[in-house]
């Protein structure tokens, strides 16, 4: 692709887990003219495989593959190749937030004309705090723009003409916090800087290492004393070392502090940063207490004091005054947290014992539970047997109402020839009824009737559940009143609906059932229950 709006340079190392993820918010933006440079620099994992599968489905990624020589040289190698209009770096393994991002940024650079913009960026799963509070360029600070702000490139986009015009930019070789140098010499050199308020990069805070009591601890400190002499080089190159002294100043022992610091203060280091401060030949006096009322800049407070007269006067006294101090807070908080610790222990005791009391009171609990369960499980094999018994008589029941079905169906075709022969099988009915047989057979049955219609109940649910002719969703659905009150749907339907005209399911229509059979609804028995029993069987 010829002359792209933008060039996005990816330094790749070791990145398998993230990179799918990273190229994904690149390949899919919404702006299509761009370019895709990434710099394998010696990956040892399958980062490079890769980059290669996804070049050979998409021709806007290019790929270099160099040796191991530190991310910021990689972002100089795709630099040189890079023809876009506007240049974003980014990290492997960060991502786009959204596939519009880029169309928006690009968008705005242009409108603002400007040779370096800035936006905003996730730090995590927040917000970049030090960006929370500018709407536009106007509102920072130039030194805290320089000095204080995110250093990364990522979450700048550069015109390339502007980085074109200089052959200096600083991208050193085999050096952690490689960014540095860069960020202030853009910062220093574009002519136009302008803010966005766009959020467009999430940057995985998470997978910083870090260098606490690790072998790396000296490296990391060489690289930072390295770093801020390159920075105090590009200051005299721009002529801005005097305008920017006291921020310079604080950079410097700020970094080289907080390094030193995690290193545990190792003793071997200390001629390593006494060497780099006497390079840099600046001198605290003309910051010390009082700070000037006109500075707005987070200056240095009495830890950075005491560290430039520790390293840079190399006062011996107040280097070992300092460490005693250092041990004696230690020792205080190793103290504190040791009481913390036992107060925790006699607390977790006391919990035990509370555990201990309520566990012996829940095993009384089961046992009189176990207790009830036995007693529960006779009274069960009571009522089992008393069910057997009932299931006899019902089924001499079952009987006489499939033969008095057999003498109802008969009737139906009388009732189809006119409403007067049904009130004549009415009568008969009634007239049976009236009977002495009936009368002799009601006074037998009569004080089974409670268990024996409980039953019918339980077996008439059950046959409807089995049947498959009853729907749930579709009862309750037509019948709101039901879902309210939170019945089930089938007790329901047995009890009230069939006589209230409900339907139990699309299938079924109980109303023209009994409409053709209104022997069932003489006979009061729900038109879902004969049909599945007698009604299939006639069909």
């Amino acid at each position: 692709m010829n002359n792209p709006k933008i060039s996005v340079i990816i330094p790749v190392y070791n990145v398998e887990k993230y990179l799918g993820e990273c190229l994904e918010s690149i390949i899919n933006q919404t702006l299509r003219d761009i370019e895709v440079i990434c710099v394998n620099d010696a990956s040892t994992d399958s980062s490079l495989s890769i980059l290669k599968e996804y070049a050979s489905k998409d021709e806007r990624i290019k790929i270099i593959d160099k040796e191991n020589e530190g991310s910021g040289y990689a972002r100089k190698c795709g630099l040189d190749i890079a023809t876009g209009k506007y240049i974003l770096f980014c990290d492997s393994d960060d991502y786009y937030v959204s596939n519009d991002v880029f169309e928006k940024i690009y968008n705005e650079i242009e409108k603002n004309d400007s040779e370096l913009m800035i936006f905003r960026f996730w730090f995590g799963n927040k917000k970049a705090k030090n960006l929370e509070n500018y709407n536009t360029i106007d509102d920072i600070d130039p030194s805290i723009l320089i000095f204080n702000l995110y250093f990364a490139p990522w979450f700048k986009i550069y015109k390339k003409s502007f980085l074109d015009r200089y052959d200096t930019w600083c991208f050193p070789k085999y050096l952690k916090f490689e960014d540095v140098p860069f960020h202030i010499q853009s910062c220093l050199r574009a002519k136009s800087i302008s803010f966005s308020k766009v959020i467009c990069y999430y940057y995985r805070c998470d997978n910083i290492e870090n260098v606490t009591n690790s072998k790396k601890g000296r490296k990391h400190v060489e690289n930072i004393c390295e770093i801020v002499l390159l920075v105090y080089d590009i200051l005299k190159k721009e002529n801005c070392l005097d305008k920017y002294n006291l921020e310079f100043t604080y950079l410097s022992l700020v970094f080289i502090r907080a390094y030193f610091i995690e290193t545990n203060y190792r003793v071997d280091l200390i001629s390593i940063i006494k060497n780099t401060f006497d390079k840099l030949n600046f001198n605290i006096k003309k910051i010390d207490y009082p700070f000037p009322k006109n500075i707005n800049f987070p200056y240095l407070n009495r830890e950075y004091i005491i560290f430039y007269k520790i390293f840079v006067r190399f006062d011996i006294e107040v280097l070992c005054t300092y460490i005693e101090n250092k041990k004696k807070k230690f020792e205080n908080k190793l103290h504190n947290h040791i009481s913390n610790l036992e107060k925790n222990i006699k607390e977790i005791n006391r919990i035990l014992l509370f555990r201990d009391n309520e566990i012996k009171n829940l095993d009384n609990i089961l046992r009189d539970r176990d207790n009830i369960i036995k007693n529960l499980d006779n009274t069960l094999r009571d009522r089992d047997n008393t069910i057997k018994n009932l299931d006899n008589t019902l089924r001499d029941r079952d009987n006489t109402i499939k033969n008095l079905d057999n003498a109802l169906k008969s009737r139906d075709n009388t009732i189809k020839q006119g409403n007067d022969k049904i009130n004549i099988q009415g009568q008969a009915i009634k007239r049976l009824q009236n009977s002495w047989s009936y009368r002799i057979g009601r006074l037998f049955t009569y004080p089974f009737s409670i268990p024996l219609e409980f039953y019918k109940f339980i077996r008439d649910y059950n046959l409807i559940k089995k049947s498959g002719l009853f729907d749930s969703e579709y009862y309750l659905l037509q019948n709101e009143d039901v879902k309210r009150v939170k019945m089930n749907p089938i007790k329901h339907y047995l009890q009230f609906g069939w006589r209230e005209g409900r339907n139990p399911s699309v299938e079924f229509d109980g109303n023209e059932y009994l409409n053709k059979r209104p022997d069932v609804q003489v006979a009061g028995i729900c038109p879902l229950v004969h049909y599945i029993k007698f009604g299939k069987e006639e069909i």
